[in-house]
């Protein structure tokens, strides 16, 4: 594929994600009767008891609730590392599909949290994963959403791409042409 394919099949990655993350929020929003002015959890759906449910909750940290209430801190660092990816996105000459896609997918969701942090100062979430009764779960995942899933993926991916992946240096004379 291209560069230029490459960069539109990142471009198009960015759009599905950041389109299912804020679709999949404002649909569960409503569905579990989230309310950004209220104390969360709010509603909750077994899907299969004992392992996983959609519980609204809002998020007002980053990963695992960490640094919660840090908002204007939180913002600054995200719209940092959203323009870094995207600098980076622009400006690779790898032709790795693997590593475009990546790209797309934690920019994607970086952007859909960064709509909700704009949006309330937090982050609404609704996957639940859990072990044990429902009341009193014996293991709990901190809730998450789309967003959060693409971004995990996406960072497995580049890893995994910069660790294992096949290295195509770009020559001099290809270089220019790109």
């Amino acid at each position: 594929m291209s560069l230029k394919g490459l960069k539109i099949l990142a471009l198009v990655v960015i759009v599905v994600g950041l389109g299912a993350d804020l679709a999949t929020k404002a649909w569960f929003e409503d569905l579990l009767e989230m309310d950004p002015g209220g104390v969360p959890p709010f509603g909750r759906i077994e899907l299969i008891e004992g392992f996983f449910a959609l519980e609204g909750t809002y998020n007002p940290g980053v990963t695992f609730g960490l640094a919660a209430g840090a908002t204007v801190p939180i913002l600054i660092f995200t719209v940092i590392a959203t323009l870094a990816l995207l600098v980076w996105l622009l400006a690779t000459t790898r032709r790795s599909a693997v590593l475009h896609v990546a790209l797309g997918m934690v920019l994607g969701g970086a952007l859909g949290n960064l709509w909700d942090r704009f949006q309330w100062g937090e982050v609404r979430d609704f996957f639940l994963i859990y072990t044990g009764d429902p009341k009193t779960p014996s293991f709990e995942w901190p809730n998450f959403n789309v967003a959060d899933s693409l971004i995990v993926c996406g960072v497995i991916l580049i890893l995994l791409h910069e660790l294992f992946g096949q290295r195509n240096v770009p020559s001099s004379e290809s270089a220019g042409t790109n």
